[in-house]
């Protein structure tokens, strides 16, 4: 099943045996009123499981750590990019890859600044 969050998207991809259903993420935050607290984990709890591309063989799934990833986001965004609480960071890396989502969302999240997200190619108009 293909799950939209842009309705124009809705039914643009047909293919045989896949249902395609367009949700407004806004409609559904409407009614939804529990909230989910933080559950604490070990800090060598996995993280994420970041496959290779396999140009050295068959694709291994590498696995970070809670703590590790963490540990590094934040010493590279304090010492490489002096991030601070407030910071807007403008973000156009594929957030499928291990720059995109550490960069984009974990480190700034980790030093309460803000990500602004671009959709698509940067380098296409």
């Amino acid at each position: 099943k293909l799950i939209w969050d842009r309705e124009e998207f809705d039914g643009q991809i047909k293919a045989k045996d896949i249902d395609s259903t367009y949700y407004d993420m806004h409609e559904l935050m409407e009614d939804e009123t529990e909230v989910h607290p933080a559950v604490p984990v070990e800090a060598g709890h996995p993280h994420y499981i970041l496959y290779t591309s396999g140009t050295t063989g068959s694709p291994k799934g590498v696995v970070r750590d809670q703590v590790g990833t963490m540990v590094s986001l934040n010493y590279c965004f304090d010492w490489a990019c002096d991030f601070q609480p407030g910071t807007k960071f403008f973000g156009a890396a594929d957030l499928g890859w291990v720059v995109g989502h550490n960069f984009m969302l974990y480190a700034p999240l980790l030093r309460g600044a803000s990500t602004i997200l671009f959709e698509g190619k940067p380098v296409i108009p």
